[in-house]
């Protein structure tokens, strides 16, 4: 159990699965011996990170685009008025 699991509480939940993740987590609770709901909240972690890391990337490509805007109107700036050879 992670670190960040064991600070929360627990709350039931129902729902269905389609017969072959049914079966996929019994084999895997069985071959792991591990509960169902361990082998649940690890793959959700994994998942979880993954989106994280989606929205970071699409957050960072974001702002490079930005940068790069603003660098380039910079750029413009910096030569105002010089020929080209002087910059």
């Amino acid at each position: 159990m992670t670190e960040e699991r064991a600070t929360y509480g627990t709350k039931p939940a129902q729902f269905r699965l389609p017969a072959w993740a049914h079966d996929f987590l019994g084999a895997e609770s069985a071959q792991q011996q591990r509960t169902k709901t361990d082998i649940l909240l690890s793959a959700l972690e994994v998942y979880k990170r993954e989106r994280f890391e989606e929205r970071l990337g699409r957050e960072y490509a974001e702002t490079a685009a930005e940068d790069r805007a603003q660098v380039a109107n910079w750029d413009a700036t910096l030569t105002d008025g010089l020929e080209p050879d002087q910059w």
